[in-house]
């Protein structure tokens, strides 16, 4: 009978600690719950996060429809190579060539990875079944020293010339290996 005794000390200690400190304890109960929440909505979702050596993987094993809900802007500037630009306006029912793609896996990303979970809830409502999202979106990708491709004309300058200083042809679309600026 001493540890129940004990016990009881330990939780009338307890309850005056939470009685002394009511926002502090509040606090942690709301972070708590906050947590939880969270937790159990990742739990929830249809899609996998995955980080820039698990895309590398999946691209390299699967061979997924890559889609950038980038701006178009952004897209120019840099994008995962073979990716294609999908806004999240430009993903519905009706959108008859990316329906046809439903059963090949997918890896979507976005600049900073903000848009690319609404795009990835989009999708599998429409019926995809292997949505990944890549973690931190481009500028992760390209934090971690991942390839990136550009658009004709969205190259810098400095990278248009070669070491005789004279410009090289432009191609469609430049591959290039992220710089460390």
């Amino acid at each position: 009978m001493a540890g129940f005794g004990l016990q009881q000390v330990h939780m009338e200690q307890f309850l005056e600690f939470v009685g002394n400190n009511l926002i502090l304890s509040g606090l942690f109960v709301a972070v708590l719950i906050a947590w939880l929440a969270w937790e159990f909505a990742r739990l929830a979702r249809k899609w996998k996060e995955l980080g820039s050596a698990e895309a590398v993987r999946l691209i390299n094993r699967e061979d997924p429809l890559i889609i950038d809900a980038s701006s178009s802007a952004d897209y120019a500037k840099g994008h995962i190579i073979n990716a294609i630009n999908v806004t999240l306006s430009r993903i519905e029912a009706g959108n008859k060539e990316l329906l046809k793609q439903r059963e090949r896996p997918v890896l979507v990303y976005c600049k900073n990875g903000q848009a690319s979970p609404q795009v990835a809830n989009r999708l599998v409502g429409l019926g995809f079944t292997q949505v990944h999202v890549l973690s931190g979106g481009l500028a992760q990708w390209v934090a971690d020293q991942q390839p990136v491709s550009r658009q004709k004309g969205a190259a810098r300058k400095k990278d248009r010339k070669n070491e005789a200083g004279k410009p090289r042809k432009k191609k469609s679309t430049e591959t290039e290996q992220p710089s460390q600026d």
